[in-house]
């Protein structure tokens, strides 16, 4: 049971890292107070929630203050990242029915249903520095796709970047933060030449990505999702430029496609209420698995953990609908693997190439009309050899032809067979056992928590 707890174990008893407030003083101008307040006037919001970072938290309560000083607006803070920081948490405005949510910190750009006003950090940038940096590697654009991307951390000078680098490499091209949704528009952003000319993100699979910031999750993101040529990482802090590789991260993706091919009972766990089209994308991962001859369930746990997912052993492997841009939930010990909805279209779908050099982290973009969709076509193998076990599989794309009556007999063994799990489980839920339980007096009861309770012994 080690595996199951550990995970809930380190939620509680974590500690958190937080800034000191002296480093922002000026918390009306590094917290966009004055703006936020017009935007909640603007859309005449009663309730608003404020979503914080771990590493925000001290600080929470003065931009608090600072708009409940200005404005009248009931506002909650929010502090709950147990999926992920960069993440809009739609479910807890839900709880206090909020009109609209502002976001601090690192954002993934990720749709939601709820209105949202992000507010970005913001570091200080010697770009003179980083671009003499990059002018030892390239010193002109001639006869090469450069293109800058730059972390979030620095839109607050966008205008100076721009400007500094169409001085330097005219010829090249720029990503820009685009908090609006446009056709064009990739991880929250856009591809723009020196004429303001938007491009696709497909166009630079012979370029050269320089990114500008440090590591986390954002560059982590682009080496996966960019089928650049080349991609360097712009370091300004320490004026290094490094070349991006491969990561372990694709290797084990690579394995968790191998066991959605092995898998036979896929559950599509839905951890994400936001968005308009996922409905939609939840139907596309369901007929993949039936073309298939794959049997799914769809498993809404909320925000999950090991616990919960340890409740259904039949499941092979889980599907997450949940913020792809997160790769926190591929790293843990869930009992039962997880994948995202790409892995499982590069492993169902013969239409896909299967040993792709990036990643779809939008799922949004895999459904009709956008840019990654792709007609779903079922494995045509007969039989293959997993990689994984070494043993033959084979493809069950024809298990529903047949007559009504062939697909009743199924259906009702297939009833039979899930009965007969039941029975063998030792505990079945709750049972009434009416006049079977001795009657006790009112006794005092655990205390603690499941990982130990007070009254047990080490």
């Amino acid at each position: 049971m080690g595996n199951f707890t550990t995970e809930d174990k380190i939620c509680i008893t974590r500690e958190i890292t937080v800034n000191k407030t002296e480093g922002y003083d000026d918390i009306i101008t590094n917290f966009d107070i004055k703006e936020t307040c017009k935007w909640i006037e603007r859309k005449k919001f009663a309730k608003v929630c404020l979503q914080f970072p771990d590493d925000l938290l001290e600080v929470s309560c003065k931009v608090y203050k600072e708009i409940k000083d200005r404005i009248e607006v009931d506002l909650y803070i929010m502090g709950d990242t147990s999926y992920a920081s960069c993440s809009i948490d739609s479910v807890a405005a839900m709880h206090v029915q909020a009109n609209g949510i502002v976001h601090y910190g690192h954002k993934c750009f990720s749709k939601t249903d709820i209105p949202v006003y992000m507010v970005l950090p913001k570091e200080k940038l010697d770009f003179d520095a980083a671009i003499n940096t990059l002018k030892e590697k390239y010193d002109s654009d001639d006869n090469m796709k450069l293109c800058l991307f730059y972390g979030a951390e620095f839109e607050h000078c966008n205008e100076n970047i721009t400007r500094k680098w169409f001085q330097k490499y005219p010829k090249s091209y720029i990503c820009h933060i685009e908090l609006e949704d446009k056709p064009e528009r990739f991880l929250g952003r856009i591809i723009k030449d020196v004429q303001n000319v938007e491009y696709p993100i497909q166009a630079w699979k012979d370029g050269i990505c320089i990114y500008l910031g440090s590591r986390g999750q954002t560059i982590f993101n682009y080496t996966i999702s960019i089928p650049a040529t080349k991609g360097y990482l712009l370091n300004p802090s320490s004026s290094q430029l490094e070349q991006w590789d491969e990561t372990i991260w694709f290797k084990r993706r690579r394995f968790l496609i191998e066991k959605c091919k092995d898998a036979n009972i896929m559950g599509i766990l839905i951890c994400k209420l936001s968005g308009k089209q996922t409905k939609d994308i939840i139907s596309r991962m369901k007929e993949l698995c039936k073309v298939n001859g794959k049997k799914s369930y769809m498993v809404s746990v909320g925000k999950p953990n090991s616990a919960k997912l340890a409740n259904f052993p039949e499941m092979d492997i889980y599907v997450m609908m949940a913020c792809p841009e997160n790769d926190l939930y591929s790293s843990r010990d869930f009992y039962r693997p997880i994948v995202f909805p790409y892995e499982l279209e590069i492993a169902l779908n013969s239409n896909r190439e299967p040993f792709p050099t990036y990643h779809v982290t939008d799922y949004d973009e895999l459904l009709p009309g956008r840019r990654h969709y792709g007609d779903i076509k079922p494995i045509q193998e007969i039989a293959d050899v997993s990689l994984i076990t070494g043993r033959i599989r084979e493809a069950k794309v024809n298990h529903l032809d047949g007559s009504s009556q062939e697909l009743a007999e199924q259906q009702n063994w297939a009833l039979e067979s899930i009965g007969k799990t039941l029975q063998d489980r030792s505990w079945k839920g709750l049972e009434q056992k009416l006049g079977e339980t001795e009657v006790k007096k009112v006794e005092e009861g655990r205390k603690g928590i499941a990982l130990q309770y007070s009254n047990e012994q080490e």
